[in-house]
């Protein structure tokens, strides 16, 4: 059968590890936590980010668990294009569950004001939250540069190429998380900073 690609174990081992995936749940319960107390609808979006986040991370370790089994009669060409949907389907999911609830929530906020707490603390859950996701986003870029010298092509070439779905996934997932954090401090800043709930909504957006 069909074996996975080394630089697809490399990102996959950490990237879908149970370490990484309670990491995730960890910064989900601590952000959902500060956003209930804070009510601010950047913390919200990075909430739902982190859950969306652990749940494709169970949905593409599965998908490249079950990659990894050999063909039976049941499936005579194997299990291998498993990793390809269960990508698709995380690809999906991080765009709905993601996308769809956090503009829902950016535009309410916008259109129905609502009092926010103060973000001191919030800010402490923020920087933890990018120091976690900035150093898995360096091993990703790791694993994928290693990818890449053994393709015999550049970073950029061997990501869009794609030729492994579960590379991709990983990376610009991390990617988008370190992104997001920084839009969700930088707005709730503002917020602090003006006194007016229009950049922490913003955030959400």
């Amino acid at each position: 059968k069909t074996k996975p690609t080394d630089e697809g174990r490399d990102i996959a081992g950490f990237g879908t590890g149970s370490d990484d995936r309670c990491l995730n749940g960890a910064n989900f319960i601590f952000k959902s936590l500060a956003w209930l107390y804070t009510g601010s609808h950047s913390l919200f979006a990075e909430a739902i980010h982190s859950l969306a986040d652990t749940c494709n991370q169970l949905i593409l370790a599965f998908g490249i668990r079950k990659s990894l089994q050999s063909a039976n009669a049941d499936h005579p060409y194997g299990y291998h294009p498993m990793r390809y949907i269960a990508s698709l389907i995380s690809g999906v999911g991080i765009f709905c569950a993601g996308t769809g609830l956090s503009f829902y929530n950016g535009i309410d906020g916008l259109l129905h004001p609502q009092h926010v707490e103060s973000l001191y603390w919030t800010f402490f859950i923020l920087g933890g939250s990018l120091i976690s996701e900035g150093g898995t986003l360096l091993i990703a870029l790791n694993a994928a540069r290693k990818g890449a010298q053994r393709a015999g092509c550049s970073l950029k070439e061997y990501v869009y190429r794609g030729s492994d779905p579960s590379v991709n996934v990983v990376l610009l997932e991390d990617i988008a998380a370190v992104i997001g954090v920084v839009i969700a401090g930088s707005c709730m800043g503002l917020t602090t900073y003006f006194n007016t709930h229009i950049y922490d909504a913003a955030g959400s957006l």
